[in-house]
């Protein structure tokens, strides 16, 4: 932020930790928004903090999209180094990623800026075309629809490739790199995991997911920094506190101010672009998306944000997993808007100008509060007991009809505290969903082991909802609703997850046995 920008007089800490927790709260679980955490920083200091269990302070939640304006960061410390240059093409550094006779003349013509701002020779996500999981090789050899530096299309693939860059020309993993150049000076207190790409992985190591999908890990794969980074929330908001100070921490120059201005201003129109609501109607920097009223933010899917308002002085972190809300990213930004920020704007008055000393005083490094952040449990499905709608003590055991899935058996055990629904397959597989009643019970996803957590509730005497929300490195939500009719069961099951959990999308029909 420059002297020049006019300061507002601030808002106490505790006018910003009431309004998010008696208005900005309860209207995000309204609308269906499932939220991990919430934090605000105001003038340097963290003015309020939530936390959904099992999320706290020290622990890391994957930044899906978000990631890759870290990834430009990345790249901004590389060209204040003089290691590269935004007009350099990417061959330049990454010259014997494919055999030059396949690689197009329009992707030999595309430069780091032209990555940066989402302006490839792809149409089309590359990595999606071809049975290939070096994601960087396909960029160059699947062929090309147009000339680089033309026209906005979001593609994930861009941002692996330059984070392929970060770690040629700075000879460590991006995780590392970050690490280093980002969280060191900024006083991280977590880490910064990187997943990786599939590189060299056969299928049966790769589980059988698509050549393309990300893995934990792989010491030949690029870094995931196109949507595998995690971080604290709490580091995230540091990040967005050095955006907001144009690049410096704790007095010194973390990424140049000209960088980082450039990376967040509007380098690119996005109208008619890869998404169709409005917040995403207002430009594209390096990695960083502009926003309403002079805004810029990192996002990501199912609802990671880093939201970042220079004339409030103030920056939103926000993660969780929203990914089965429909338009979740707009809903999101209105409500930070209708409920946080606009009000605050109208709180703080008339602007005041000031000097630039007094700019120059506010923090450069996050503070952090002396309370204790607010601590809230995942929202249960919400709906009826067992006892009251007459299914206290409830046994089922049926078998099914044929179906996509190849499910075979279903049982369901429903007591007055928990549940249990037990999927058969025809080769034998058991997939056990515990559920509590009003409350979480936690176990691992059938066939993942990935952290989960689920409730149930009765809708009415003939309708059970049981909903898992999934909380590891990969994060899904799963609806499955079972409609009793007598002896027969009809069980409608959907997921909203990223390449995993197909088993958990369709209909089962099944009669007593």
């Amino acid at each position: 932020m420059s002297p020049q920008t006019r300061l507002q007089s601030a808002p106490s800490a505790g006018w910003w930790r009431a309004r998010v927790g008696d208005r900005l709260l309860p209207r995000l679980a309204d609308r269906g928004l499932v939220i991990h955490s919430l934090l605000v920083v105001h003038g340097g200091r963290l003015v309020d903090e939530t936390y959904r269990h099992p999320y706290g302070p020290e622990r890391r939640h994957r930044l899906y999209s978000a990631g890759k304006s870290l990834v430009s960061l990345a790249v901004g410390m590389l060209v204040d180094d003089g290691a590269v240059r935004l007009e350099d093409r990417v061959l330049d550094h990454l010259g014997d990623v494919a055999p030059a006779d396949g690689i197009s003349a329009h992707a030999a013509a595309t430069t780091i800026e032209d990555l940066l701002t989402m302006r490839t020779p792809h149409a089309q996500s590359p990595h999606t075309r071809v049975a290939d999981a070096d994601w960087v090789r396909s960029f160059f050899t699947v062929p090309p629809t147009r000339p680089p530096g033309a026209l906005f299309s979001y593609d994930t693939t861009a941002t692996v490739v330059l984070t392929a860059l970060v770690e040629r020309v700075g000879g460590v993993p991006l995780e590392d790199f970050l690490a280093e150049r980002l969280g060191r000076p900024l006083g991280f207190e977590g880490e910064i995991v990187a997943l990786r790409s599939p590189l060299g992985l056969t299928e049966e190591q790769r589980g059988g997911s698509p050549p393309w999908r990300e893995v934990a890990d792989n010491s030949i794969g690029v870094g995931h920094g196109g949507s595998g980074l995690s971080c604290t929330p709490r580091d995230l908001a540091r990040v967005a506190l050095l955006c907001l100070r144009d690049g410096a921490a704790g007095g010194r120059q973390v990424v140049s101010a000209d960088y980082l201005r450039r990376a967040v201003a509007a380098q690119v129109p996005t109208v008619g672009g890869s998404f169709g609501h409005p917040e995403a109607q207002h430009g594209y920097g390096y990695q960083f998306w502009r926003c309403r009223r002079g805004t810029f933010a990192a996002w990501g899917m199912g609802g990671q944000l880093m939201l970042c308002v220079p004339e409030l002085d103030v920056a939103v972190v926000v993660t969780g997993d929203s990914q089965h809300v429909e338009s979740d990213v707009q809903l999101l930004h209105d409500a930070l808007w209708e409920e946080l920020l606009d009000p605050a704007a109208a709180d703080v008055g008339e602007a005041r100008p000031t000097a630039g000393g007094e700019a120059a005083a506010r923090p450069d490094m996050l503070v952090l509060p002396d309370c204790a952040p607010r601590r809230l449990e995942l929202e249960p499905v919400s709906g009826a007991a067992p006892s009251a709608v007459g299914r206290e003590g409830l046994r089922l055991d049926q078998t099914l009809e044929e179906n996509a899935l190849g499910v075979v058996g279903l049982a369901l055990r429903c007591d007055p505290d928990s549940g249990e629904l037990t999927l058969t397959t025809a080769d034998g597989a058991v997939r056990r969903i515990p559920f509590g009643i009003g409350h979480h019970l936690e176990h691992p996803l059938p066939g993942h082991g990935y952290e989960t957590h689920s409730s149930g509730a009765w809708l009415d005497a003939e309708t059970l909802l049981v909903r898992s929300q999934v909380t590891d490195e990969w994060l899904a939500q799963l609806s499955i609703l079972l409609h009793l009719d007598g002896g027969r069961v009809v069980c409608r099951m959907r997921r909203a997850a990223e390449f995993f959990a197909d088993e958990f999308e369709g209909v089962l029909v099944g009669q007593r046995r």
